[in-house]
């Protein structure tokens, strides 16, 4: 998926665009137009920051009763960022109808949709704290974004840019990817099969809370993008490398055990009880767990429950104490020694370090 068909509504002008009004019977009100003021009766684009290395656009757009929307793009060397937050009043259906060559990934934290692409058969889901990555030369498509809200992440890669990096990597997956860039063959890893890792998450939120003013924003921006791209084909790499034989139905349960546990990971859970839950054994969640997820399973509630205390901190919800219990630590000082461990400070010294990102 490439969620740079978003910033094209206003950059390019290129882009049809449905209001699905009964998505099940097939019946829509139909919005075409390549001037896009004519669907949304808000439109705003403000040119943020530019010079010879980095440009930054934000854009917004509102229509009652079909969307609201902010989409930011920053332009760095060889990798374009697109932050899409959609909020739509029901389903909608965005349209590509012009071909072009792309190395994309993708990224979506909050949200689902589903994609249909030219050159892909099946349709193709994207679910909440998963990535994607791909390679087509010829990138058509149509979009289904459904009625909610949706906050995701595209990263463009300039061709020539994505070759320097990948043709003396050494790296099995990247030169799978190269191989398929000579051939002109679709190389596609949808969001579904790839889950966001706890590092990713945190580096997508630091790219969005970055308080950095000037070059210096767009410096640290492209620093986390390039780790991002680095923790992707390692995971991809890595399973590229591990030929363990996994069923459709196992991938499902554990994908709604990593689910279950993003929503209610401040309950009291444990392994028999999730193990009973979603029909597996210890020794299977425990392996898929790790192999799908790249973390264990407590490891997951643990940085879970480490980031709700921070945020809870840094805004002044809660102070130490009060933070402490809510994620279900009885003694102040386990928390405070875990806390430290976690982000290499003193929960009590948070204001301090609140304004790194």
């Amino acid at each position: 998926m490439n969620f740079v068909f978003f910033i094209q509504i206003c950059t390019l002008n290129r882009w049809r665009c449905y209001g699905k009004t009964d998505f099940d019977c097939g019946k829509m009100d139909k919005i075409e137009n390549h001037d896009w003021s004519t669907i949304f009766s808000d439109i705003s684009q403000k040119e943020v920051f530019r010079n010879d290395r980095y440009t930054e656009v934000v854009a917004h757009f509102k229509e009652p009763n079909l969307a609201t929307a902010e989409i930011t793009s920053i332009r760095t060397p060889g990798i374009e960022l697109v932050q899409a937050n959609f909020t739509t009043a029901r389903q909608l259906v965005l349209v590509d109808p012009e071909s072009s060559e792309k190395v994309s990934s993708s990224f979506v934290l909050s949200g689902d949709l589903e994609s249909q692409f030219s050159l892909h058969k099946e349709p193709v889901t994207h679910w909440v704290n998963t990535h994607g990555f791909q390679y087509t030369p010829d990138f058509q498509g149509q979009h289904i974004i459904h009625n909610q809200k949706l906050q995701a992440f595209s990263f463009s890669y300039d061709n020539a840019y994505f070759k320097s990096i990948a043709q003396s990597a050494g790296v099995t997956y990247l030169d799978k990817v190269l191989d398929c860039m000579d051939r002109g063959e679709t190389l596609l890893v949808p969001p579904g099969k790839l889950a966001l890792l706890p590092r990713m998450a945190e580096l997508l939120h630091a790219i969005v809370q970055c308080k950095f003013q000037g070059i210096t924003k767009y410096l640290f921006i492209e620093a986390k993008m390039l780790e991002l791209f680095a923790l992707q084909m390692e995971q991809l790499n890595a399973g590229n490398n591990k030929k363990e034989d996994w069923s459709p139905a196992d991938r499902e349960r554990l994908k709604a055990v990593h689910d279950f546990i993003t929503q209610s990971y401040l309950e009291p859970l444990t392994l028999t009880g999730l193990c009973y839950q979603f029909g597996l054994n210890e020794f299977k969640l425990k392996k898929g767990y790790k192999h799908f997820f790249g973390t264990t399973v407590f490891g997951h509630i643990h940085h879970l429950r480490m980031q709700t205390a921070q945020q809870l901190l840094a805004t002044g919800q809660m102070n130490v104490s009060e933070a402490s219990f809510h994620i279900g630590y009885n003694n102040i000082s386990s928390f405070s020694e875990a806390f430290k461990k976690n982000f290499g400070y003193q929960p009590g010294k948070i204001r301090a370090y609140s304004t790194r990102y």
